[in-house]
């Protein structure tokens, strides 16, 4: 509402107005919920028995993490504030990240919640903050502000430390352009590697390797899914619908990256996103890792949306909405990352 209206493009109050709304909306909705999210029980556990220093537990928490749950215990909260307080920092980062396209952000919040990102932060807690945390890092990569950009990466990896992983971003990222046909290329093959085992084709292991003792040790992921590796993907609807998705954004890249060249970085991210999942979308760990380029369909599938309206294209935008509706009410079927049946905590 708030950049759809032409009388309220042209009033800074009624931006701010809807901006906020939109804001208490999200959340209101995931910080006051009760038991919703897979990964519910767990960060309640952790915050009412604070078991940061049990090294029988097994738990690498990171310190803004701890932070957090120990400043709010401290002066006597209760554990929906620290829900509350994780996903005002999300929404906020994410709102703040279209900072540079701000006639496109009622569309990243559409797609935010309608491709399941609005889900994942329910479960995925602390990742869910990074991933915000990196949207907004991009945005300063775009105006060069490498210091901005440092400290985002830096204090966003205190709430997931697989953050860190983006810290060359800054230096690579612009310079990235492909041509189309490289990433149609792209495209076919990860359709084909989706039926290869992930061992025939590269050592898992020696990734993990180099890794491990740092910041960004995930050599826990690897004894947990050696079993998936082995296995080739299948179809299902779920991935036949992502993939979907993701070819509506391959469409579009050339045209809109020649339209607008600032555009390249944001479609960029989505399409490695695109390749990563298309391949090797029943690997958890890879998984969890390419939701930070997934999280860049919110803006390429905004501003794909955005220059349909605009070129009177209603017919397309409004088949592609439609599309994302029913993706959304299907996550809310299955309860996509523990989000349905949803209710609100008593008080």
């Amino acid at each position: 509402m708030g950049y759809n209206k032409q009388t309220l493009k042209r009033n800074c109050k009624g931006h701010i107005l809807f901006i906020l709304l939109a804001l208490i909306v999200l959340v209101i909705v995931s910080g006051l919920r009760y038991n919703v999210g897979a990964d519910y029980p767990g960060y309640s556990f952790i915050f009412t028995e604070q078991p940061y220093n049990d090294d029988s537990l097994g738990m690498e928490i990171e310190y803004g993490f701890v932070l957090i749950v120990d400043t709010l215990n401290n002066i006597g909260l209760e554990v929906w504030t620290f829900f509350t307080f994780t996903a005002f920092t999300t929404c906020f980062l994410l709102f703040y990240s279209f900072r540079n396209y701000k006639f496109q952000l009622y569309l990243g919040v559409f797609f935010f919640i309608t491709y399941g990102f609005y889900f994942f932060s329910f479960n995925a807690v602390r990742q869910a903050i990074a991933m915000s945390a990196l949207a907004v890092a991009v945005a300063f990569i775009q105006e060069r502000k490498l210091f901005p950009f440092l400290g985002v990466i830096l204090i966003g990896g205190l709430m997931h430390k697989s953050l860190y992983l983006f810290l060359p971003l800054y230096f690579v990222l612009d310079k990235i352009k492909l041509s189309k046909y490289i990433w149609y290329g792209a495209f076919i093959i990860s359709l084909a590697l989706h039926f290869i085992p992930m061992t025939s084709i590269m050592n898992i292991s020696s990734v993990f390797n180099v890794l491990a003792d740092s910041q960004i040790d995930y050599s826990n992921f690897l004894e947990d899914n050696n079993s998936d590796l082995s296995v080739t993907g299948s179809l299902t609807l779920g991935y036949l619908a992502r993939v979907g998705a993701g070819f509506i954004i391959l469409v579009y890249y050339d045209k809109l990256t020649k339209l607008n060249p600032n555009y390249f970085p944001y479609f960029t991210l989505s399409l490695i996103g695109i390749f990563m999942y298309n391949s090797f979308s029943t690997i958890f760990f890879i998984g969890r890792i390419n939701n930070y380029f997934l999280l860049f369909h919110v803006f390429t599938l905004a501003f794909i949306i955005d220059y349909l309206f605009r070129s009177k294209q209603k017919l397309m935008a409004n088949a592609i909405l439609l599309y994302f509706l029913i993706l959304f009410f299907s996550n809310i079927y299955y309860s996509d990352n523990g989000s349905a049946p949803y209710k609100f905590i008593a008080f």
